[in-house]
Parts: C-alpha cells; sequence; structure tokens
C-alpha cells in the first residue's frame, strides 16, 4: 500500500512540477500576473507555434471566455479540476445586452476559435440549468485537447463544432440532460465518465448525443473506455439521435457515433438508439457499438437494440484508434501533460437541496466514481460559522449518487450547506453553498412606465407581479396615495386606505400574481412614491411608481385600422375608422405556408393567423443557406403594414398591437418594428421603444422591439396567443396630415435550420386619435428633449385656425406652472422653443393654448428628469456587500438588486442628502446581478457579480 501511494504521490509530484512552468497566472487574489482569465488570454501572443500555458489557480471566474482564432496552442492549466470553475448563465434567446438576443452557440460560457489548443483540470459551466440550450462550451476549431476536465450543463452542454475538426477529449466529466454532446466534430471521448441526470421537468427519457455528422466524413464520435453512471432512476436515455437527419434538412448528416468497452448503467434504455423523427433515414446512421459492459463486468443485453444500429467485432473495434482517427494530429504533441496518465480527481457536482414539508433532501453525486470517499456536511445558520452535522463514505467505486436527509429549518430561519469530500492521496474538494430557507420572502419584479391621468379619469393601468414563498402570515400591498391597485385585472380596486391582503398556502407559498396599477388622484400634480409589500418577518419589497395628473383630460384612443390576417391579408372594412384608407400588407422576401411541409399550418387560419417563413415554396425555413435571415433580423426580411389618413382628415397614431410568435421553433426567434413617414426613402426610420409584452408586463429596455433590442418570440404550437402592445413616441404619438401614410417594416428571424418554422401574425391594430378627437386639443407629438442644458420643445399642430398663441409653463414640482415664453400661431404645423435655462433636476413643462374667442385648453404634462449623475459600485466582484458611492439626492431614492432574470432580489432605500450607501449580498448566492438605483432625478443599472 505504501508503495502505490508513493507510485502516486511521484507521479502527482511530476505533473505538479511539469505545469508549474508556466507563462501566466491567473489568480483572483491578485497573486498572478491577471485576476479574471479573458485578461490573461488577450495578453498571450498570436501566432504561436508552441504551447503557451496559462496557469489558472483555484476559484470561481464568473466571466464570459473566449479564445480567439488568431491565438493558436493556448493552455488553461487549472490548479485543481474541483476548484477552478469557469461559470457563466447565457442561454439561447436571452436578451444580449447590445441589443439582440443569444443563439445555441454564442451562449457559450466559453468558446475556443484557436485550433491547437485545450485545458487541463478546468471545470466549464453553464448555471442555467436544465432548459433552454445553454452551451458549457463551445469549442469551434480543431486539434483541441481536454484532459481531467468537467463540462457541467444542462441541455447542449458541449458543442463539438465544425465538420472535420479534430477534437480529443481525456478522462473528463460530463454531464447534461438533453443531446448534451452534439456537433459536427471528429471527437474522442477516452475514459470520460457521461453523467445523464434526472430531468427536473419530469420527463422520463432523453438523449447523450447528438451527432451531425457531415457527408463524407469518416468519424463522428467515438467513446472508448468510458462510465455512464446511473442517475436518480427517473429519466431513462439513448446514447443518441441523429441531428439533422429529419427528412427536411439538406443536405441530410451521416451521423456516427460509437462506444467501445463502455461501462453503462441501467439508466440506458434497452433500444440504445433513436431517430429524431419519424422521416429520419436510418440507412445514412452508424451507431455501434463494441462490448458494452454492466457494472459487474457482465455484457449488457443487447437484444433489444434497435434493427439499424450495429455491434462491431474485435477486429472493426481496433480500427477506432487515435491515429486512424486524428491522422497525422497526436493530441500529445503539443503538449506532453495532455497523455501523462494521473489518478481519477476527486470533486463532486449537482449539489442540490430540496425543502419538503418536514424534511430537507441534499443531494450530489462524485464526478469520478471512487471508493472510500468520506463527504461531510457542515451547516450554518448564518453562512459564517459552519459546523458537521454528518458524514458519509463511499463503500465502492461504482455508486454515484448520495443523499442526506435533516428537518427543515425552523419558521423565520436559513440553513446553509455545504459539502467536504476527502480521500487519502487527492485534493479536498469542498462544494458550493447552497441553502434551505424558512425565512418568510417577498419577490415583486417587473417596472412600470410613468403614468399619465386626466383630472377626473383614471390612467391607463400597468402591472407587475409578486410572489412570496415561507410566509408565516398574510401578505399586505398597500397604494401609495393616488393610486390604486387590482389583483383581478381590474374588476375592482384598492387605495391606500385598503390594502390587498394575500393568504399563502399551508406551505406559506404566493404563487406568481399579477397585480394592477392605475393613477387615479384628484388633485393636478405629480405622484412618485412606492407601492409597499409587507408580511411578518420578511423584508419589505417595493415597487416604484411615477406619475402626473393633469387638469385637462386624457383622450382615449381607438382603432384606425385592423388585420385579422386569420383568412386573407386584407383589413377589416367594418373596423377601419373612416379617416383611414384601405391597404393590403406586403412582404419581402417572406412567403406565406405552402399548407404541406406542416398541413396544420396553412398560410391563414383562425388558429394560427397569417403562417410565413422565408423560402419561396412556403417550406418554413430560415437558414441563411435557405436564402433566409438565420437567427438574426435582417432589413431585406419584413411584413409592411401602411396607414394613410384620408383626404380632409387628420390623425395622431400612437400605438402598433399585434399577437404574433413562432411553430415548432424557439431558436432566435425574434421580431422587431420600424416606422417611417417617408417610406423609408428619407432616411427617417424610427424604431418602436418598447410597451407591454405578453407577460402583461413593461418590455425591458433591451427587448423592447427596436431593431438592435428585439422581442423574443415564444414557440407556440397551439394557436397564436401572445399579445404585445408597443407605443410609438409615448404618450405623443405620430400626426399625420390629410393624405400622409405612415409604413410599419415588422421585421422576423429564427435560428432554425430545419423547415417546418413558421412565424405567425394575427390582429394587427393600429391606434390613435382621429381629427375629431383632437379637435378638442389641437396639439399633438408635444415633447421634450434635454441637450447640453439646454431644452427643445416641439410639437405640433393641426388645426391651428382658431388658435393665436402658445404659452410655454415650466414647473419644478408638476403643480405650481410659470409662463417663460409666448410663441404666436402661424400657418405651420411644427412649432419649437429652447429653454436655455434649465437646470439639472426634474422639470415639467406644458402648453396653455389661447383661441381667437378667448378660450383656452392645456396639453398634457412632459416630464424631464435627470439622468446624468454618476453612480460608483465597488468592489466589483463582491462578496459580502457593495458600496454605492452617487452625488448627493435631493430626494430619497430605491435600491433594487435584480437577477439577469428580471427577478427583484432585495430593495434598499437611499435617504435623500446621502453620498453613499452599503447594501448586505452575503445572503445571495454567487452569480452575475445588477444594481438600480432610482428616484425623480437619477436612474441608473450597473451589473456587478457576487463571488
Amino acid at each position: 500500500m505504501k508503495k502505490l501511494f508513493f507510485v502516486f504521490l511521484s507521479v502527482f509530484v511530476f505533473e505538479s512540477a511539469t505545469i508549474a512552468q508556466y507563462d501566466l497566472t491567473v489568480a483572483q487574489d491578485g497573486t498572478g500576473n491577471y485576476t479574471t482569465i479573458q485578461a490573461a488570454i488577450n495578453a498571450a501572443p498570436s501566432g504561436r507555434t508552441t504551447a503557451y500555458k496559462i496557469f489558472i489557480k483555484k476559484g470561481k471566474y464568473f466571466e464570459k471566455i473566449s479564445l480567439p482564432s488568431n491565438k493558436p496552442f493556448i493552455y488553461l492549466i487549472g490548479e485543481d479540476v474541483g476548484s477552478v470553475v469557469l461559470s457563466w448563465n447565457d442561454y439561447s434567446g436571452k436578451p444580449m445586452p447590445g441589443g439582440g438576443t443569444y443563439g445555441t452557440s454564442n451562449s457559450a460560457s466559453v468558446t475556443f476559435n484557436a485550433s491547437d489548443c485545450g485545458a487541463i483540470n478546468i471545470t466549464f459551466e453553464n448555471t442555467t440549468g436544465d432548459a433552454p440550450q445553454a452551451l458549457a462550451i463551445n469549442v469551434n476549431a480543431t486539434r483541441c485537447a481536454f484532459k481531467n476536465c468537467r463540462f457541467l450543463g444542462g441541455q447542449d452542454t458541449i458543442l463539438t463544432n465544425g465538420n472535420g475538426n479534430l477534437q480529443y477529449f481525456k478522462n473528463c466529466y460530463v454531464d447534461g440532460v438533453v443531446d448534451f454532446i452534439f456537433g459536427a466534430a471528429i471527437a474522442v471521448f477516452d475514459s470520460c465518465v457521461v453523467y445523464p441526470k434526472t430531468r427536473q421537468d419530469g420527463l422520463s427519457g432523453s438523449y447523450l448525443t447528438a451527432a451531425n455528422t457531415p457527408v463524407g466524413q469518416s468519424y463522428g464520435y467515438v467513446f472508448r473506455d468510458c462510465v455512464i453512471p446511473a442517475n436518480r432512476g427517473t429519466t431513462s436515455y439513448v446514447m443518441g439521435r441523429p441531428w439533422q437527419n429529419d427528412g427536411t434538412t439538406s443536405p441530410t448528416s451521416n451521423t456516427k457515433v460509437v462506444f467501445i468497452n463502455t461501462t453503462m448503467s441501467s439508466s440506458i434504455k434497452p433500444q440504445g438508439w433513436d431517430v429524431w423523427n419519424s422521416s429520419t433515414n436510418t440507412s445514412l446512421i452508424t451507431y455501434a457499438e463494441y462490448r458494452s459492459r454492466k457494472f459487474d463486468s457482465s455484457l449488457v443485453d443487447i437484444t433489444q437494440r434497435v434493427s439499424w444500429s450495429q455491434q462491431l467485432t474485435a477486429a472493426q473495434a481496433v480500427t477506432y484508434s487515435n491515429a486512424n482517427i486524428f491522422g497525422t494530429w497526436d493530441p500529445c504533441s503539443a503538449l506532453s501533460e495532455m497523455c501523462l496518465n494521473t489518478s481519477k480527481p476527486l470533486a463532486i457536482s449537482n449539489f442540490k437541496g430540496v425543502k419538503g414539508g418536514v424534511n430537507s433532501t441534499l443531494t450530489w453525486n462524485i464526478c469520478w466514481p471512487l471508493a472510500a470517499v468520506k463527504y461531510e456536511i457542515f451547516k450554518s445558520t448564518n453562512r459564517v460559522s459552519f459546523s458537521k452535522v454528518a458524514d458519509q463514505i463511499s463503500i465502492n467505486d461504482s455508486s454515484v449518487n448520495f443523499t442526506y436527509t435533516e428537518a427543515i429549518p425552523p419558521p423565520g430561519s436559513t440553513y446553509y450547506y455545504y459539502i467536504l469530500s476527502s480521500k487519502l492521496g487527492f485534493q479536498n474538494h469542498i462544494s458550493d453553498t447552497i441553502e434551505i430557507s424558512s425565512t418568510p420572502t417577498i419577490t415583486a419584479s417587473g417596472s412600470m412606465g410613468s403614468f399619465l391621468q386626466g383630472l377626473g379619469t383614471p390612467s391607463a393601468a400597468q402591472t407587475y407581479s409578486f410572489s412570496g414563498v415561507n410566509l408565516t402570515s398574510n401578505v399586505s400591498i398597500t397604494a401609495p396615495s393616488g393610486y390604486e391597485i387590482s389583483s383581478n385585472a381590474g374588476v375592482s380596486w384598492n387605495n391606500n386606505t385598503a390594502p390587498l391582503i394575500f393568504t399563502p398556502d399551508i406551505n406559506g407559498n404566493l404563487a406568481v400574481t399579477t397585480i394592477s396599477v392605475r393613477l387615479n388622484a384628484n388633485v393636478v400634480g405629480a405622484f412618485n412614491d412606492t407601492i409597499r409589500h409587507t408580511s411578518t418577518g420578511a423584508v419589505e419589497a417595493k415597487i416604484y411608481v411615477n406619475g402626473v395628473v393633469q387638469s385637462a383630460p386624457v383622450v382615449a384612443l381607438t382603432t384606425l385600422i385592423q388585420w385579422p390576417l386569420i383568412a386573407n391579408n386584407i383589413d377589416d372594412a367594418n373596423v377601419r375608422n373612416s379617416a383611414i384608407v384601405a391597404s393590403v400588407p406586403a412582404f419581402s422576401k417572406f412567403y406565406t405556408s405552402n399548407g404541406t411541409t406542416v398541413a396544420a399550418v396553412p398560410a391563414y387560419s383562425t388558429t394560427y393567423g397569417q403562417a410565413f417563413s422565408a423560402t419561396a415554396n412556403g417550406d418554413g425555413s430560415w437558414a441563411t443557406a435557405s436564402g433566409g435571415p438565420g437567427g438574426n433580423l435582417n432589413r431585406l426580411f419584413y411584413e409592411q403594414f401602411t396607414v394613410k389618413a384620408a383626404n380632409g382628415s387628420s390623425v395622431r397614431i400612437d400605438s402598433f398591437i399585434l399577437s404574433t410568435s413562432f411553430y415548432g421553433t424557439s431558436s432566435n426567434t425574434k421580431v422587431a418594428i420600424v416606422y417611417s413617414k417617408s417610406g423609408f426613402t428619407n432616411n427617417d426610420s424610427t424604431n418602436i421603444n418598447g410597451g407591454i409584452g405578453a407577460d402583461g408586463l413593461s418590455m425591458l429596455p433591451t427587448a423592447n422591439g427596436g431593431f438592435t433590442t428585439p422581442v423574443v418570440l415564444a414557440n407556440e404550437t397551439s394557436g397564436t396567443i401572445n399579445t404585445y402592445r408597443f407605443s410609438l413616441t409615448g404618450s405623443s404619438g405620430v400626426s399625420l396630415a390629410a393624405n400622409e401614410t405612415l409604413t410599419f417594416r415588422v421585421y422576423y428571424s429564427c435560428g432554425s435550420t430545419s423547415t417546418g418554422r413558421y412565424a405567425k401574425i394575427k390582429n394587427v391594430i393600429i391606434k390613435g386619435l382621429t381629427n375629431a378627437s383632437l379637435s378638442s386639443s389641437e396639439v399633438t407629438n408635444f415633447f421634450a428633449v434635454n441637450q447640453n442644458n439646454q431644452v427643445t420643445l416641439s410639437w405640433d399642430c393641426i388645426n391651428n385656425q382658431t388658435i393665436t398663441s402658445f404659452n410655454i409653463e415650466k414647473s419644478f414640482n408638476g403643480i405650481n406652472f410659470q409662463t417663460i415664453a409666448t410663441v404666436s400661431a402661424k400657418n405651420v404645423n411644427t412649432y419649437k422653443f429652447i429653454d436655455a435655462s434649465f437646470v439639472q433636476k426634474t422639470t415639467y413643462y406644458r402648453l396653455k393654448i389661447l383661441d381667437k374667442d378667448l378660450s383656452t385648453k392645456y396639453t398634457n404634462i412632459i416630464t424631464l428628469k435627470n439622468t446624468t449623475k454618476n453612480v460608483i459600485l465597488y468592489p466589483n466582484p463582491s462578496e459580502n456587500s457593495i458600496q454605492i458611492l452617487y452625488d448627493r439626492l435631493n430626494d430619497d431614492a430605491i435600491i433594487q438588486i435584480g437577477s439577469y432574470k428580471n427577478q427583484t432580489l432585495l430593495y434598499n432605500l437611499a435617504n435623500k442628502g446621502t453620498t453613499h450607501s452599503e447594501v448586505d449580498i452575503s445572503s445571495l448566492p454567487s452569480g452575475f446581478y445588477f444594481l438600480r438605483i432610482y428616484n425623480n432625478t437619477i436612474n441608473q443599472t450597473i451589473p456587478f457579480i457576487k463571488k
């Protein structure tokens, strides 16, 4: 035994000494050359022909990392695979910070675009969860090698990208739930552990691989001497299904996947393999095995394998050598450490806790099965002081799943847990810390635009959502003065004297509930405050609201024109306003469904509306190879709608409403809307600037319908239900004189390369005001722009024959206005005035319209906020608290901490007159968050990382 330990120790010391001779070091504590991996990659030289090694010390690195194609021969070498984690959380369909959405390939936490590169002792992780597609790594290059690495994810963990690319994985661990090893490359998985996780969605079946080996490629995936452990018994898997062999993709993939000397559990279905769909051509597939074994070393029963799979002979199996598969490339040639024989690492994954009615259940699995591993469970009530509560020891090297159960925390408290795994001769591994909470928690999420109310009539309603867990008493929601809230979509309303009361279920939970809000004050002025959510023991949650009550009524919008799109593309003459000319929408490079590729989705139907795609044969294709836009919006692909004011009529167009979604896919499915008064001939196109999404909540600035900030569309196969309500320019709208036209272009994209994917659009409605309703207030398009402390006020006046002048009035409280200038009415439609005396605080403007008969009228009030204040957040990344510096506040401000999924997690209040705040974030799990601080004069959002 001592001799064996000495041999192991010698090998370990030899490898440690070898990899210690690195070119750069990354360490989060500042003891290396760089604190981030991307910074080290950026500093590495280009065009190398020999290995350049970047050593990474222990730490969880929250970075989205890319190795550029001009930096070959770079290798990332971790201090310990269990403790060097490269983590991120992008996913397909997630809005990107600069506009658009992520697809599958660019969702990767780490992307390798350079040839002759690799990694040793690194964990690559995407924390999105089981779905949607979210890559831990995109290996988009050839001659890439990985050893002793973990790849942790859900759907689509590893993308082996690129036809003919050569990739090698030695002694690695990969887990996931759907197609979690996929792509077209030639990839060898040598002595790896492939762990098919139990699906959280409850589905009983899934797939290990989804190779799409191209025509003419001799090899696809080869799994040699690998292990497929059992999961927790509720999800069974096949070893593969053939991506892009579905009867519609051209060229059809010739998928090749081979398992040689694989030890596999009962988690693999007896059939072994599966088709993609009923149109799969199985004659093009090579699915093969050689001597698949159970954990007791007996051979797997293959009598129920699909008939078109193969069982290799010994002579055939030996041909699957590295030399035959890779040709002249030797994965060991560039970096000798890649092929040294080393002991299995010690690491655990998927540490989770589930709170039940009485007990909490903690579960985890070991990555590389080992006997005699000790697992010590530590617990804390404050995330600071931990004590051991139990331990377990694995009795063999085939058991991989472990469980610990204990009583749930008492009401009002939270337990924190981590696992310390240890084994003689191995580096210890400490898991992430998880929490099981009985602490009452209220979550309120969603942001609303400004409310505008005409005195005597409630404003239009907006919505947000809230929920609660671990509650010990009712939740009370109190509206601020002037506002009303409703939990039944406006059937009844409660004001600040009568809070809404919600009773949690027997487990102390409140499901996500939508709350409607409106401004209904009885005096003119500004109303800025918070909606308060309170419950015993819970941190108060707040939703900020702001609005203005004006003396003049807010004119109700009317439907100007509507295209049902359920039988044809003609507008509904019974709905069309007499001030609007009939029009028919037109496609640019889009074509209606042929009704045969997917028989259920014809060109027009009452179920789906209008269905179309980007190919002339109407087969539902979008790929660039088919002549479509693919997963990115393209200015050439749109449906155009026009609204023309009739002769003798004038209108104001305020909103564009439509129901829209996709059929059969949610891969980079996006929509954006742009409009123009010149038919897009005078460079006057304007983006839609947001509104209310399909969830009833205000749209995020990163996905508000503009061309660079499109809305992500859902996959709806049972109809076209999701409805979006877009505003044009806030409350001012776009005015059209008689015979003028406003042109809308609605752009779509789809990242799926399969056919049968259709965009669906239904009930397109344009709302606004006609000349009849405008006559009560002749001014439209009244808005203000602040530039360099000068405010330019602009407005349109359609019916100005009886007007003598306009008084520009200004206020700093929205109540007391003073006239700062008078502009005489002229025979023009557009007016401007510059206020050079603007100061950096919230300012209100309105117009007083003076008529020849001496009567007066007022426009709506414009609120102009100062958003130039500078906010500084440090440290970033942060561990237990963040410090916030800002200009002295002229009013109380809300500090809001939220997640990338737009969930509000923490609220704080910054008091008037302060310049500094500290926020305790110790209760938050490690991850990526956003800080938002806002009041009347400040509104800034800063991303930060919680270590």
